[in-house]
């Protein structure tokens, strides 16, 4: 039975990893697609979410129905159809980042009063949402850039968050 800290432990572990590079340039090849079931389309292509995906995968974490995308955009709305989704930061959630959660996302390691820490693939050491790698993350919490939470189903952990989700159960 795996929890949050399984998560982030899982995300912080892969710290530095990078993608490949062709001709001199970083390509979005990376192993996340390849060892993700169904997301072996993906290699080459922007890998944000297929990252966090992949660390929830490893710890046997679920997400709502229609949410295991590869797709921000598809996700983001998926967690929000299941009411899985919140504007406060909760340890261990998917960040979705950008309009409607349309640009990145990260898995949520802890947050402060002023800011959010994620790990987050496909980034880069300026924090933007195109990148060569996997890095740690500190973003401050309220700003426009991040558009919110989506709670994956941890069987067995309350939710860490200074938000209406604080104590409550993030099992199905």
């Amino acid at each position: 039975m795996f929890a949050v800290r399984s998560a982030v432990f899982i995300a912080k572990s892969q710290l530095d990893l990078r993608e490949g590079v062709t001709d001199g340039h970083w390509n979005n090849v990376q192993k996340y697609s390849q060892q993700l079931p169904a997301f072996r389309w993906t290699n080459g292509q922007p890998w944000c979410l297929v990252f966090v995906q992949w660390c929830l995968w490893q710890v046997g974490v679920e997400v709502p129905e229609g949410a295991r995308s590869a797709s921000c955009r598809v996700s983001c709305a998926a967690f929000k159809n299941a009411e899985r989704f919140t504007e406060y930061p909760v340890t261990g959630a998917v960040v979705f980042y950008g309009a409607g959660g349309r640009a990145h996302a990260g898995l949520c390691t802890g947050w402060d009063g002023t800011h959010v820490y994620t790990v987050e693939g496909n980034t880069n050491t300026d924090g933007g949402a195109e990148g060569n790698g996997v890095y740690a993350r500190k973003r401050v919490r309220r700003d426009d850039y991040v558009h919110g939470y989506g709670l994956p189903y941890y069987p067995h952990d309350k939710a860490i968050s200074p938000g209406p989700w604080s104590g409550k159960s993030l099992a199905r």
